[in-house]
């Protein structure tokens, strides 16, 4: 039971890590928001707001170059983690326990198969958000490329 119970918790703590990741690209995204509504409206104002853009662009581009690498390498550790701990459970009881018995290895199976699940699905999610900050960041630059006066 020790070990089912070290599976669960591991499995929890690596999915609260991948959270973590999203909850960092959505502070990005908030972030992001006032420079992709903002509109240039003055003659200064397009000066200011291509500096603040390249530096806010030089801010964002790691952080929207691979979003979903910490939750996918989460997704296969909260996985191995579960079989890991299936594995040790289930050798100790080859020479047959009861059916009860095997209950726990299921368990930490099923722990990592539903923290590999969870992992995947905040991947895809923070894939998804940046792609439509990326989308709409291009569309600023585009845009105020277009504003500023050459």
């Amino acid at each position: 039971m020790l070990w089912t119970l070290f599976s669960v918790l591991g499995v929890v703590g690596l999915i609260g890590f991948s959270y973590q990741r999203l909850i960092v690209l959505r502070r990005w995204v908030r972030w992001a928001a006032p420079y992709v509504a903002a509109r240039p409206r003055s003659e200064e104002a397009p000066r200011l707001a291509r500096e603040e853009l390249d530096e806010a662009t030089n801010e964002l581009r790691w952080q929207l170059q691979k979003p979903a690498l910490i939750p996918q390498g989460c997704a296969k550790v909260a996985f191995w983690l579960g079989a890991l701990a299936a594995l040790m459970q289930a050798s100790r009881q080859l020479d047959g326990g009861a059916v009860r018995d095997w209950i726990a290895p299921l368990l930490s199976l099923s722990s990592g198969c539903c923290g590999a699940l969870g992992c995947a699905f905040i991947g895809r999610a923070a894939e998804a958000e940046a792609q439509r900050l990326r989308e709409e960041w291009n569309a600023l630059i585009r845009r105020s490329t277009r504003d500023v006066a050459t």
